[in-house]
């Protein structure tokens, strides 16, 4: 026996086959910016040619706090100031080192570049630290009594 088709089922049978009417649409492909130098570029491994032993490879990294981080912390540290863990976790303070993992060699040192709006941060939270502490140990000598 034969299932009668109806007019719902040929119906959705026409429209799948038949093409979209109008004109076919348009390729238009999308602008894609690639920006080298901005993420990524500094801390990351790379690809690099290794001059010790002659090959291409994907360097090791190690990271470490240049002399501007260890600058503001021992500022900091000798105000007891909260801030002065700061260089360890921001990437302005820090050096990137990348070494062959083959032989060892250093290949390329670089640094975070500082930007205008890290500088002004870095110089308000400078001087915050250095006028409120005082100011919190007059408070506190005030409390005990001792001013």
């Amino acid at each position: 026996m034969d299932t009668p088709t109806t007019t719902k089922d040929t119906a959705m049978e026409d429209v799948s086959l038949q093409p979209p009417p109008g004109p076919p649409p348009t390729c238009q492909t999308p602008s894609v910016r690639v920006e080298l130098g901005k993420h990524g570029e500094v801390e990351g491994p790379r690809t690099q040619r290794c001059s010790t032993c002659n090959t291409t490879v994907w360097t090791t990294v190690t990271t470490s706090t240049n002399i501007l981080g260890w600058v503001w912390f021992l500022l900091c540290y000798c105000f007891c100031c909260v801030c002065a863990l700061l260089p360890f976790y921001l990437k302005p303070y820090k050096k990137f080192e990348h070494f062959c993992p083959n032989c060892g060699a250093l290949l390329k040192t670089t640094m975070s570049r500082c930007t205008s709006t890290t500088i002004a941060i870095t110089v308000i939270l400078f001087f915050f630290c250095f006028i409120m502490f005082p100011f919190v140990i007059y408070i506190a000598l005030k409390y005990i009594g001792l001013v």
